[in-house]
C-alpha cells in the first residue's frame, strides 16, 4: 500500500514528525473522512505530549535558575551588592550624616562630582551608597533634605513667611520657585503658596 509523509511549516511540528516516524497509508474515498479524524486525533495527542515534555519542562527550569539567582543575590552583603568595601560604605555613611546636619545641601550649586570631592571619595562609591542604602539617586536625596528642611524651617521661622517663593526656593538650595513648588507639593500634597497661607490663618 502507498504510503505519505504529513508536513508542516513548524519546525516543532516537523521534529515531531520525524522523532515518531509518523507515516499514514494513503486512504480510499469510502474512509478518508475517518482516517483523517483520526490522524488529527493523533497529532493532537502527541503534539500535547511533545509540549509538556519540551516547553512546560524548559520554562520550569528557567524559573527555577531565576529563583536560584534571586535567592543568591539576597544572600550578598550591601557591600557585595554595590561592589564597594564596607569601610568606604561606613565611612561615607558617617560624613553624609554629618553633611546633613550642617545643612551642607543647602548650596544650589552642589553636585554629585562636587560632593564626593569634598568627601574624599569618587563620585560612583557616593552615588552607590546613596542609591543602595539610602534608597534614592543622588538628585532625590538632596531635594528630599531640602524640602523636609523648608516645611520646618517655614512653621518655625515666622520671618521666612514673608519672603516670596521664589526667595524661599533659592535660600533652601533650589534653582527656580517652579522647582522647588513642584517638590513641595509632591511631598507635602500642597503648594507652598496655600501651605504659607494656612500657617498665616493658624498664626
Amino acid at each position: 500500500m502507498e504510503k505519505f509523509v504529513i508536513t508542516s511549516g513548524r519546525k516543532d511540528l516537523e521534529h515531531l514528525l520525524q522523532e515518531n516516524q509518523f507515516t499514514f497509508p494513503l486512504q480510499t474515498e469510502s474512509n478518508s473522512k475517518g482516517a483523517i479524524t483520526k490522524t488529527i486525533e493523533t497529532l493532537t495527542e502527541k503534539w500535547s505530549l511533545f509540549y509538556r515534555n519540551t516547553f512546560i519542562k524548559n520554562r520550569t527550569t528557567s524559573a527555577s535558575s531565576v529563583a536560584r539567582s534571586t535567592k543568591v543575590e539576597s544572600e550578598l552583603s550591601i557591600s557585595e551588592r554595590i561592589m564597594v568595601p564596607d569601610e568606604i560604605i561606613e565611612n561615607l555613611l558617617k560624613q553624609l550624616r554629618s553633611f546633613e546636619k550642617e545643612q551642607g545641601y543647602l548650596d544650589k550649586d552642589l553636585d554629585l562630582p562636587g560632593l564626593a570631592k569634598t568627601l574624599g571619595t569618587n563620585h560612583c562609591y557616593l552615588s552607590r551608597v546613596v542609591n543602595h542604602v539610602k534608597g534614592k539617586s543622588f538628585k532625590q536625596y538632596l531635594n528630599d533634605l531640602r524640602i523636609e528642611y523648608a516645611y520646618i524651617d517655614l512653621q518655625t521661622n515666622p520671618m521666612k513667611r514673608r519672603f516670596t517663593i521664589e526667595a524661599i526656593a533659592f535660600d533652601n538650595g533650589f534653582r527656580s520657585a517652579e522647582s522647588f513648588s513642584k517638590k513641595f507639593k509632591e511631598r507635602y500634597g500642597l503648594y507652598p503658596s496655600v501651605f504659607l497661607k494656612k500657617l498665616s490663618q493658624a498664626a
